[in-house]
């Protein structure tokens, strides 16, 4: 899964944390930026991913981001109605 830059600085040098793996999260090299916590690796890209829906203006103020945000809530709502 490609992961989208940094939220925050908008840095592309992010990568995943593994927590004596067991938890997994991305970061951002550049600014410390941490994603949410999760049990797997796929999840914890997933929802890096989703960080874009609500702080990273760059993408939503453009045509590709909001589609970009309306597919990463789609597949957001996918992974609840999994987890349920």
């Amino acid at each position: 899964m490609m992961m989208h830059a940094c939220p925050y600085c908008s840095s592309e040098d992010i990568g995943l944390i593994d927590i004596l793996g067991r938890i997994y999260s991305v970061g951002c090299r550049n600014c410390g930026m941490t994603g949410p916590q999760a049990e797997s690796a796929d999840e914890a890209e997933h929802a890096w991913n989703g960080l874009c829906l609500k702080i990273c203006s760059h993408c939503i103020s453009r045509p590709w981001g909001r589609a970009m945000a309306k597919r990463v809530q789609a597949m957001s709502e996918e992974a609840e109605h999994r987890q349920a």
